[in-house]
């Protein structure tokens, strides 16, 4: 058994009492209160659904944080869970009645769960009186006496669908007295008539990050009613949004759809983080897309998209930039002159925490125009520049500017192109060589947490040789 501790008598009775169920549930009548919790973990992690189903009536707090516990969406547990909320209602299943008003399917609530095994180290009491308060989720006063499910969707394979099918069936039949909060919606879904369904039971209001994953371009426009009703959104993810290669509509549905999401943009009052992944539509558009929003964003994320003069001219202009703490470009084709992306560095050289350019495959004369403005933002604690084509002149002086920044944490910068044959093949012994002298240009300034210096992929084994005080070269060298 090694360290682990020996199980306690309660742990050892509970075990015992929920092998015989019939006996388990004829218990909770008389059952003290705080062994109910303990009870609940053990059958739930045992899928115990006749138990379950009979617990949730009973619950003695008004937050039952059960998602704390899921680790695979369990469509037959939910169906338990959610017939005790039925049981709940009617009070016909116990005479001992239950203080249950949330069912809270997320993940965030660990705390509670630890409080009862036993082994939580924080103020007990804090907890306890936090699960004898309702859960305050959504502020509609029209749902203030509901019961409420707070919970995370997920529309990606048939597991988590028929999870979330079942749920959003579950309230639409009950929504005169149950209120479905969904906090975050995630969509990798190519039926759109089932999300559709499944926004229609869910309280927009409540929504505060969807992520939108390889749909069509022709169902992006049926999302606009909706979109504009999660006046709570506060993250936007869009990713690989394709058009299906009608090429004679193509046109007229990117525009279609790029005028859909514009006209709710100004809807988004609380939105602050914007992530754009592989959106080929994205191109020109970012002028409009920016000076839409109602609020400065925290964090704008652009990656395997191409970013015209056009769009890097605005960014430095556009008021909605003015506070960014994440600033994240990977995979982006830039244009040639980068000047722009340096003067908006430099106004938001007091905010910014996270920059990465990675994949950018930036050259000396693109990099040069940011490192004025880098060696001013006095915030930053993760920088990463790997894969960018920089000689060993201009990572050195790359090194000086940063050198200063005493916040930095995680800094990752790329193998000078002194480091390569003309092949493209790493030169091991010169990799060798340079790495401790550039580390040794942060070294004489401050102490670095985590310094990573990286070559480009391998050719051949498809790995990078990394240094991080000492050398780990690809497959080809080992």
């Amino acid at each position: 058994m090694g360290n682990q501790a020996p199980p306690t008598l309660q742990q050892l009775a509970i075990k015992g009492l929920l092998r015989e169920e019939a006996l388990a549930i004829s218990a909770l009548e008389v059952m003290p209160w705080m062994l109910l919790p303990a009870m609940f973990e053990v059958a739930f992690k045992n899928r115990q659904t006749n138990v379950l189903r009979a617990m949730v009536p009973i619950w003695p707090f008004p937050c039952l944080p059960v998602g704390a516990l899921i680790k695979t969406p369990h469509l037959e547990t939910l169906k338990a869970l959610l017939d005790g909320l039925d049981a709940f209602t009617t009070q016909m299943a116990c005479s001992r009645k239950g203080k249950v008003r949330v069912l809270d399917l997320t993940t965030t609530d660990t705390h509670f769960w630890s409080i009862w095994a036993g082994n939580y180290e924080g103020d007990c009491s804090q907890q306890v009186v936090r699960h004898e308060q309702p859960m305050e989720t959504c502020h509609d006063p029209g749902m203030k006496n509901n019961l409420k499910v707070v919970t995370d969707l997920k529309l990606v394979d048939n597991d988590t669908k028929d999870y979330a099918n079942h749920l959003a069936q579950w309230a639409q039949q009950r929504k005169g007295s149950i209120h479905l909060c969904c906090l975050k919606l995630q969509i990798w879904e190519s039926c759109i008539s089932n999300v559709i369904e499944i926004l229609k039971s869910v309280d927009l209001h409540c929504i505060r990050e969807l992520h939108l994953r390889d749909l069509w371009i022709d169902d992006m426009a049926a999302f606009g009613p909706y979109l504009g009703q999660m006046r709570n959104l506060h993250t936007l993810v869009l990713e690989g949004i394709t058009n299906t290669f009608r090429m004679d509509e193509s046109q007229g549905l990117e525009e279609e759809w790029i005028s859909t999401l514009l006209s709710q943009f100004p809807k988004f009052h609380c939105l602050q983080h914007l992530y754009i992944n592989d959106i080929y539509l994205l191109v020109g558009c970012m002028r409009e897309w920016l000076r839409s929003l109602k609020k400065p964003l925290e964090t704008l994320s652009i990656t395997y998209c191409h970013l015209s003069q056009e769009d890097l001219d605005h960014l430095p202009q556009c008021l909605n930039l003015s506070e960014l703490r994440h600033l994240h470009l990977n995979s982006v084709f830039l244009d040639e002159w980068l000047g722009p992306l340096g003067l908006l560095l430099e106004r938001v050289k007091a905010t910014l925490q996270d920059l990465e350019l990675e994949k950018c495959w930036l050259e000396d004369s693109q990099f040069r125009m940011l490192l004025p403005a880098l060696s001013q933002c006095s915030q930053l604690t993760k920088v990463n520049f790997i894969d960018n084509n920089l000689s060993l002149p201009l990572l050195m002086q790359l090194l000086h500017n940063i050198a200063k920044l005493s916040k930095l944490t995680q800094e990752l910068y790329p193998a000078p192109l002194e480091c390569y044959d003309h092949r493209g093949l790493v030169l091991v012994d010169q990799f060798d060589q340079l790495c401790p002298e550039l580390l040794s240009i942060i070294m004489r300034k401050r102490k670095p947490r985590k310094v990573t210096f990286a070559t480009r992929q391998c050719y051949k084994c498809f790995n990078h040789s990394i240094y991080e005080l000492e050398s780990r070269h690809c497959l080809c060298w080992q």
